[in-house]
């Protein structure tokens, strides 16, 4: 980079990028700038020590956060139907239908808060306000329990106003929460600076802990919460998840002067709006084909508010209409728009498969928490003298998200990394989705063995559910593979996605891309409460029926299993045309280096590799030539590094930066986070 740009709050010595204009400038506590420099410092030649990592000194106020915050939920969203049915008299039904209405705005409350935060407050607002908001919403849940003026007495149906009461601080929660979900986990992948390799390659391993954070969180819920709950007090059961969401918001509150805070960029969907206007404004305009003669700002940074420049892709020319100019320089053109902002556009659109498929892996995470349950009801539950309830046995998926973070975080990443094959973001959803489908296989085959087991019992018209019914004699810790295996694709599909939608969504639109990934969420569980409705009326109830001695759930898992697999199929051509953001540079910098000029693959070397193929090319030298020379020289490449750099390099076109590098541990492949997948 050129010694006289400006640099911003966020770079050392040895790093300079241009600053933002003023009214983008990002915000940092008063500690902060000294904090920047201290923990980002290190030399280019050098690895971030962890402890001086934003993944030590800022994250673990969000991790802390989020554990927390997702204990308060679960611990009012898993038994809520049960205080409905029992504490306020109402019916199976009409709860049934009041919870599943409050949790389907919990996941669209989302996009309220994505677009506040993008647009307007910023990431840390949305997040410090809507926490006030979600604990005057549980405050008001306690003082329902423990205000005996506030609930009917027992054996009574809650009356209009006791119920007004309920419903309004169980929908401040739903916005609560709304404003929180897309946010914190973006607000915490910003406190990494991608712009510096040491901690751009700590940002998947934020969000495996960060997903690891969220369960245990749901452990603590679903084991003492509920528990307290149901034997102890509701009053207690409630003010356990306000004074825990309590220490959640002070523990974010007290990190305030060390946060590193992006600016809001303006409605993300006003500029989505203004590029599709521009594209129907400038319909009978030719693109060029040289991109410098498409309209863009002058400098590193774009009109967007914090956003660096992006270079051109080549999908979606009929969006880069609303870009090229029509008119005479110096005329004014209210469509025309720059080029940024129009690969802003395409950085949504090649998201929107992705989500899609999302929608369908969602729909078999569903299970879990319906089908799963059933079928475990069908079961001898005993543990020892216990008798767990079923829907306690799911708490197995928490656990085995938390053993598979540790896993891949320690073991498996760092395997592929050594061997210069690092995991990229979309071959670890692929992975995820057939870990998915495996799980529907075997719970298809676990019900056929229940099955079996009840006609040798004679069982098949005993209601497991009904009181005195005999105990179908298999048990029901023989479901352990299955939540396994739900929570292995957890690890792989889930987290892969919280990565990918952060770090391919636009600097200014990455609340708002978190936001349609939890939404892929919410449709994921509609399309799963569909599907049994579906072939409820296909199969006569005789798939799913309220005996399921006497039903097939089989056949439903195996039509998962066979829907799943279809999706990965998709999702496999979806993958491999799937083309990565691209930032322009002005130079082959030692940092960010790509040998693929199309943007769909990226290899990095050490650093000391790259400074000198980086010398070779800025003298003219092809970059397969540089290649080959420093594996004859020293061997910087292993064999099968080089033949993936043999078979990129050889392609034609300018040289696009897509791939951050650091200094490997074994002087050979840089461990890397890779910026384009090679499936």
């Amino acid at each position: 980079m050129s010694p006289e740009q400006p640099k911003s709050p966020f770079e050392s010595e040895q790093e300079a990028r241009p600053a933002a204009p003023a009214d983008s400038k990002l915000e940092l506590g008063d500690a902060g700038g000294k904090l920047a420099d201290a923990d980002t410092s290190a030399s280019e030649d050098e690895a971030l020590p962890l402890l001086k990592s934003p993944m030590v000194t800022r994250a673990p106020f969000i991790l802390v956060n989020e554990m927390c915050e997702r204990l308060a939920y679960y611990g009012i969203a898993t038994n809520i139907i049960t205080y409905l049915t029992g504490k306020l008299g109402q019916s199976n039904s009409s709860s049934a239908a009041a919870v599943n209405a409050w949790s389907g705005t919990c996941y669209v409350t989302p996009l309220l808060g994505a677009f506040i935060a993008d647009a307007y407050w910023g990431r840390y607002w949305v997040i410090l306000v809507f926490s006030l908001i979600y604990m005057g919403g549980l405050g008001m849940l306690s003082a329902s329990a423990g205000d005996s003026s506030l609930h009917p007495p027992a054996g009574e149906a809650a009356t209009g106003s006791q119920l007004g009461f309920f419903w309004a601080a169980m929908y401040l929660i739903a916005v609560g929460t709304g404003g929180i979900k897309p946010c914190v986990s973006t607000f915490g992948a910003d406190q990494f600076d991608d712009s510096k390799p040491a901690e751009a390659k700590l940002i998947p391993r934020f969000f495996n802990w960060f997903y690891a954070s969220i369960n245990v969180g749901a452990i603590v819920a679903a084991t003492v919460i509920v528990n307290i709950q149901t034997n102890v007090s509701w009053f207690v059961g409630f003010l356990i998840p306000t004074v825990a969401f309590a220490v959640a918001t002070t523990v974010f509150v007290s990190g305030t002067r060390l946060y590193r805070r992006m600016p809001p960029a303006g409605s993300p969907f006003t500029r989505m709006a203004r590029v599709i206007a521009g594209a129907f404004a400038h319909c009978k305009a030719k693109v060029p084909e040289d991109a410098t003669q498409l309209h863009e700002v002058e400098g590193e940074m774009s009109v967007v508010p914090g956003q660096v420049k992006l270079g051109r892709s080549p999908e979606y020319k009929w969006l880069e209409k609303a870009c090229t100019v029509t008119k005479p320089a110096g005329s004014p053109d209210r469509w025309l728009v720059t080029l940024t902002e129009v690969e802003e556009l395409k950085c949504i659109v090649r998201l929107l498969p992705v989500m899609l498929t999302l929608i369908v892996y969602n729909s078999v995470y569903a299970q879990m928490t319906t089908l799963f349950i059933l079928q475990g009801e069908g079961m001898d539950t005993q543990l020892g003298s216990l008798n767990v309830a079923p829907a306690t046995v799911s708490v197995l998926d928490s656990i085995s998200v938390i053993i598979w973070v540790v896993l891949y975080d320690m073991v498996i990443a760092p395997f592929f990394q050594r061997r210069g094959r690092p995991i990229s973001q979309l071959v670890r959803i692929g992975i995820g989705y057939a870990v998915a489908c495996l799980a529907m296989v075997v719970a298809a085959i676990v019900e056929i063995c229940r099955l079996q087991v009840v006609k040798d019992n004679n069982l098949q018209d005993s209601d497991p559910t009904a009181p005195g019914a005999p105990v179908v004699p298999m048990s029901v810790w023989i479901q352990i593979p299955q939540y396994a295996l739900i929570g292995c694709s957890e690890v792989f599909s889930m987290v892969g996605a919280y990565d990918l939608f952060y770090s391919q969504a636009p600097d200014g639109m990455r609340s708002t891309c978190m936001a349609l990934q939890l939404l892929a969420g919410a449709l994921g569980s509609y399309l799963a409460a569909a599907l049994v409705s579906i072939v409820q009326v296909i199969s006569n109830g005789s798939w799913v029926p309220d005996n399921v001695n006497d039903g097939h759930m089989d056949y439903f898992f195996w039509m998962m299993a066979v829907l799943m697999a279809l999706t990965l199929v998709v999702y496999v051509f979806i993958a491999r045309s799937f083309r990565y953001k691209q930032i322009t540079h002005d130079t082959v910098d030692p940092e960010a280096m790509g040998l693929s000029p199309d943007g769909r693959g990226a290899l990095a070397f050490s650093i000391g590799v790259v400074r000198s193929m980086s010398a070779d090319i800025q003298d003219g030298m092809p970059r397969q030539d540089s290649v080959e020379r420093h594996y004859k020289l020293d061997g910087s490449l292993s064999g099968p590094a080089l033949s993936l750099a043999r078979r990129r390099s050889a392609r034609s076109g300018p040289v696009v930066l897509t791939a951050v590098v650091e200094e490997p541990a074994d002087k050979d492949i840089a461990d890397t986070k890779q910026e384009a997948p090679a499936l």
